[in-house]
């Protein structure tokens, strides 16, 4: 509607689609509250009874968001989330329910509680104590326990204190195994076995207390002697670390040397073996040689026997460096020219005419690797 109409003298907005009035609307809400709380505790209006049951609707309304909030913030309370390392122990009314793992979960407030711990962490301590050797030395022993959670339940709430338990428990594995263990094995070669065995002490301990408590692993820690000792014990340790190390050389050479001579002896008895194998048959063979020249020395006996001895001068002279010339044979001989060649080594600093010279001077030729002897005949003095 413009200004210039007919009505324009009346307000433009006391029309039916009248805006709202915050500020009264606001005063309403406020009013309405007032009356709220201040009509719980007064009795109802008898003079005014619209009043009073508008009160009392508002009152019920306003009562039922206000639980309805209050529920929603409780249920949203309880909603808890478990990482994958960690596990939660349900306890309704303070009593142990049950043991949930990672992921989301929801519990009631203020009747079931949780405790949240990480299972999955490695947490270790130290322990150290002099005790009592089986061949009664005192000694200073220390090791390293690493450890987790393995049950939460027996963790919490089996005993009063899971860490104190363990470290009791510990000391009484490690007194035990100490005890049956001589000082030599605990300080020097023994550790790792005494070790080994503190660990399964300890398991074999946690598992009956159900401490809830997993061992990982024990490390035993070098062993020492008391201080007023110690000088002494280490110069103990150093010769024992010297008969270690003379043993393994010892086995080094042992090992070195053992095949070598197994082999040697091996070879040895295969030799053997073979020239026995070769005299036997060289004796059969020869008793076969004999038995064959038997039927012809039976025929002819002289001449058989004048062959074989021919034969065995033969074989024996053969084999030697010199050569007999009888003096029946005259002054012919026959040398084997062309056996006879051989080279003999001449010194650079000698001359032709020296090396004629010893030549002649020689007493003895060379006649296929063999001295050539004659028989001289030496003139009397009437001669």
């Amino acid at each position: 509607m413009g200004w210039n109409e007919p009505d324009k003298g009346k307000d433009p907005w006391s029309g039916k689609n009248q805006p709202p009035d915050l500020d009264e609307a606001l005063k309403k809400l406020q009013a309405r509250l007032k009356r709220v709380f201040a009509g719980r505790g007064s009795a109802p209006d008898n003079n005014n009874p619209e009043h009073s049951k508008d009160s009392i609707g508002n009152s019920g309304l306003l009562g039922g968001m206000l639980l309805l909030v209050v529920f929603i913030l409780w249920a949203l309370s309880g909603i808890f989330i478990v990482d994958p390392a960690e596990q939660a122990a349900i306890l309704r009314f303070g009593k142990y329910k049950e043991t949930v793992g990672p992921g989301p979960h929801w519990i009631p407030r203020f009747i079931d509680s949780k405790m949240v711990v990480n299972v999955d962490r490695v947490s270790d301590y130290s322990y150290s104590a002099q005790m009592l050797t089986q061949d009664e030395n005192l000694v200073s022993v220390s090791l390293a326990v690493q450890y987790r959670i393995g049950d939460l339940e027996e963790y919490l709430f089996n005993v009063a204190d899971a860490e104190e338990s363990l470290q009791q428990a510990t000391s009484s594995a490690l007194r035990q195994v100490v005890g049956t263990k001589t000082l030599d094995e605990i300080i020097t070669e023994g550790r790792e076995a005494w070790g080994n065995n503190v660990q399964d002490t300890l398991i074999k301990i946690l598992a009956q207390y159900k401490t809830g408590i997993i061992i990982v692993n024990v490390s035993p820690q070098p062993a020492r002697a008391p201080e007023n000792v110690q000088d002494a014990f280490d110069d103990a340790i150093k010769a024992q670390e010297d008969e270690k190390r003379f043993k393994e050389q010892a086995y080094a050479y042992q090992a070195r040397v053992i095949p070598i001579a197994q082999g040697n002896a091996k070879r040895i008895m295969e030799e053997a073996q073979a020239y026995g194998k070769q005299v036997v048959l060289k004796a059969k063979g020869d008793v076969a040689e004999f038995l064959a020249i038997l039927p012809e020395y039976i025929k002819s006996p002289g001449v058989t026997s004048e062959r074989m001895y021919l034969d065995a001068m033969q074989e024996v002279l053969t084999k030697s460096s010199k050569i007999i010339v009888d003096g029946k044979a005259g002054n012919l001989l026959y040398l084997p020219l062309d056996k006879m060649t051989t080279t003999l080594p001449v010194t650079p600093a000698l001359s032709d005419k020296q090396a004629e010279a010893a030549m002649d001077n020689k007493e003895s030729n060379l006649v296929d690797g063999r001295e050539l002897i004659r028989q001289t005949l030496r003139q009397g003095r009437n001669g």
